[in-house]
């Protein structure tokens, strides 16, 4: 067996610390998939505007408890939500990040994420997602 140099230890080490640095998810639970068959969602077309894709979209879950939220990307760097605040009673502010990496697969696929519905938005108003400059409706339950 061959000695492993200290400057690759070190390189693996760093390696290791940045990866545990990372932004870990706010998600109760995440699956591969779109929105669960039980998700109360806006009409179409009420998600602020018209976009390319169907995606982010959101729907809430067990009776506002919850809301899932669908983003789409890279099967091999996905984003998640990574943070979360309450700018207002009727608007939740989600942080992106990604993990995977460096090198992407070129595919779109969705992935879904629960999260628990902060204190101070009620489900019975209508809601908004902001996912950086995207808006993301919910309706009021």
């Amino acid at each position: 067996m061959g000695r492993i140099s200290g400057t690759w230890i070190v390189g693996i080490s760093a390696l290791l610390t940045a990866c545990s640095s990372a932004p870990a998810s706010i998600a109760e639970s995440e699956h591969v998939g779109g929105l669960p068959a039980e998700a109360i969602t806006a009409k179409p077309g009420s998600s602020g505007g018209d976009r390319a894709y169907a995606f982010p979209t959101a729907g809430w879950l067990d009776g506002g408890a919850r809301f899932a939220v669908v983003l789409a990307g890279s099967s091999s760097c996905p984003a998640f939500p990574s943070s979360i605040e309450v700018a207002d009673p009727d608007t939740v502010k989600l942080g992106l990040n990604t993990r995977g990496g460096p090198n992407c697969t070129a595919d779109m696929v969705p992935r879904t994420y629960i999260i628990r519905t902060p204190s101070g938005i009620d489900s019975s108003r209508p809601a908004k997602l902001l996912l950086g400059e995207t808006t993301v409706a919910l309706p009021p339950l």
